[in-house]
């Protein structure tokens, strides 16, 4: 499959090298050195029917028109994405390995026409701080650094009953709490080409972490939603490498040990706001907070 997929990507490639920058693409996003665009956004999907769209709008907004990519990983159909690229890959079994290998490849092609590429899982949404930044395009073309870590923020739903997300109206003022773990404090924007291992928790390149920028994970936000995507992954081919060594095995668990998992930080919910908190210790020390507001900066952000 990989070889496969390489064949894809290094068409891309050269495709890319070959296409002078348009009118249409100068108005798309900010010029910066040698022709290249400000940024790139894109993701890995395999039957996001729900989230992609959320996800499309949200970096369409961010980053422009013709700026955004999905890699379609054999989807059944996709829904209406105004303003993304779609790139079609050949769906078989999934590999955590051969996937890190699949993304940093599409990124490193990316680097040739942007001055910084950002990749996310469709239900991660980037967000720099509003109150200093206009948009991801703004921040890259102010940042000193090459390659960004996040706060990574679980949105999570914060009690038991709440009424379904209402996926196209503002999210967080549906589900305004969320704990930052270390683990979703992810490096996904670099100017630079990254190697990720398996998962995207962690690359080979140093980065900087950033508390202007920040990742709104949306997996925990609903969670018959999260129980339905659970119910497909769990069903998903798993590469017998996958299986032997434990990757993706997140997305393989019981529905139980998740509403386990969503309880815990329920039953520890806290009324003052993620802001208070030394967030750069709590990286750094590889923990997690308790279940707290989402600074009101945010809130209409996503």
């Amino acid at each position: 499959m990989w070889r496969a997929v390489k064949s894809v990507l290094q068409g891309l490639g050269q495709r890319f090298s070959g296409r002078g920058q348009s009118s249409r693409s100068a108005k798309a996003g900010e010029t910066h050195q040698e022709g290249r665009k400000s940024l790139a956004v894109f993701t890995m999907v395999y039957n996001e029917h729900e989230m992609l769209p959320v996800w499309a709008r949200h970096y369409v907004r961010q980053a422009g028109a013709g700026n955004v990519y999905v890699l379609d990983h054999g989807s059944d159909h996709l829904p209406d994405l105004p303003g993304c690229q779609i790139i079609t890959l050949p769906r078989d079994e999934l590999d955590e390995i051969d996937r890190s290998a699949q993304v940093a490849a599409f990124q490193k092609t990316l680097l040739e026409r942007y001055k910084f590429v950002l990749f996310t899982d469709c239900d991660e949404l980037l967000v720099a701080r509003p109150s200093h930044y206009l948009s991801l395009q703004d921040y890259v073309a102010h940042t000193p650094h090459k390659t960004i870590r996040c706060v990574g923020v679980d949105v999570m739903q914060q009690e038991a009953g709440l009424p379904p997300v209402q996926w196209e109206a503002p999210i967080l003022a549906q589900r305004p709490y969320g704990a930052v773990r270390s683990w979703s404090c992810k490096t996904l924007l670099s100017s630079v080409p990254l190697a990720w291992y398996p998962g995207f928790h962690t690359c080979q390149q140093p980065s900087v972490l950033d508390t202007d920028l920040w990742m709104f994970h949306l997996k925990y936000a609903d969670q018959t939603h999260m129980l339905e995507r659970l119910a497909l992954t769990r069903q998903l081919k798993w590469s017998a490498r996958a299986l032997q060594t434990g990757h993706g095995g997140s997305h393989r668990v019981s529905n139980r040990s998740m509403i386990r998992f969503l309880e815990g930080f329920q039953g520890k919910r806290q009324e003052t706001d993620l802001d208070s908190l030394d967030l750069r210790a709590l990286v750094e020390t590889g923990t997690e907070s308790a279940l707290h507001r989402i600074p009101s900066v945010f809130l209409k952000s996503v």
